[in-house]
């Protein structure tokens, strides 16, 4: 009588739930927030052509059967020039702490920059996955020149350290503008993500950023445009008030300056300048949130507020 073979081991079962936290890095205007907004499917961070738009952390969360991925758009990082730089460079390196993966973004259709170099040097010392993302790339791509500043740290590094090991590091060439490479990109995530008890946000959750906040950003962000050459990191905005239905919301904001040189720039000849400002901002709204917001825009000067920890507070730059 033959023997009956033994069994197959079971296979192993893939995990029921999977969630992680996918931190994007970079320095400042590299497309951080295009880049998650492009993943997501959604507006959840405020875009402008302006360097250090990000002012905090945002997370944005995707959702789906079995997986959730919990991306975070950091302030970028630029030379600090001042107090509040200093404090946004502190709270981006911070966050990176405890990521599944980090999404290092770098601007391909520029060489790299000190600040490319610095965070390469940085995330070359941590354990965490890193996913080099070539950015821009429908404006050129010098992959070769940041694969060589990469090549650059590691030698380094070891030449301080024989026995240092890099963390594992993939290259991805993606635009956020146009979308190629995305769905790559979006795989290589997914598969990173740890097996879960339970989800790190409720499920139909999109962005744990706090309206107001959110609110205050996309006001600032009209401002930039048109200011910022005039008035350099000199402007915040704080969401004093909210009436909202399911028709229509009404928003009262101020606007802060350090000096008060900087209040009628803000508000221009015969007002025009904050008009400007809040027809703008009420239409970015609209399109947002799929209803009017009418806006009541105040201009306030507040001496150091970026040194003032209980005002960074208030607009949402410390304590996120």
């Amino acid at each position: 009588m033959t023997d009956t073979p033994p069994d197959p081991p079971p296979l192993s079962a893939a995990p029921a739930f999977r969630a992680g936290l996918a931190a994007i890095v970079g320095r400042a205007n590299t497309g951080k927030s295009s880049l998650i907004n492009a993943l997501i499917g959604e507006k959840v961070a405020v875009v402008s052509p302006v360097a250090q738009t990000t002012r905090r952390p945002v997370r944005a969360i995707h959702n789906e059967p079995g997986l959730q991925i919990v991306f975070l758009d950091t302030p970028g990082i630029r030379q600090a020039t001042h107090a509040l730089s200093s404090m946004l460079n502190r709270t981006a390196r911070g966050l990176v702490t405890g990521s599944d993966v980090v999404l290092l973004l770098l601007d391909a259709s520029l060489s790299p920059q000190e600040e490319d170099r610095g965070w390469m040097q940085k995330l070359a010392a941590d354990a965490s996955p890193i996913f080099a993302l070539l950015n821009k790339t429908d404006l050129g791509c010098r992959r070769a020149a940041y694969e060589a500043a990469w090549a650059e740290v590691l030698e380094n590094n070891r030449a301080r350290d024989p026995g240092f090991t890099p963390p594992p590091l993939r290259w991805f060439e993606v635009s956020a503008a146009t979308g190629a490479g995305l769905p790559e990109l979006f795989a290589a995530v997914k598969d990173l993500m740890p097996a879960a008890e339970h989800p790190l946000f409720p499920v139909d959750m999109l962005t744990d950023d706090p309206g107001p906040f959110f609110i205050a950003d996309v006001i600032r962000g009209q401002i930039n445009v048109r200011l910022k050459a005039e008035l350099p990191h000199a402007i915040a905005v704080a969401v004093d008030q909210i009436e909202e239905t399911e028709e229509r919301a009404k928003v009262s904001a101020t606007i802060f300056v350090e000096k008060n040189s900087q209040r009628p720039i803000v508000i221009g000849q015969r007002a025009k300048m904050i008009r400007d400002i809040r027809h703008a901002a009420e239409k970015e709204l609209a399109a947002i949130y799929g209803k009017p917001h009418k806006l009541e825009l105040w201009v306030k000067v507040e001496p150091n507020w970026s040194r003032n920890y209980w005002m960074l507070k208030k607009f949402g730059y410390v304590g996120a």
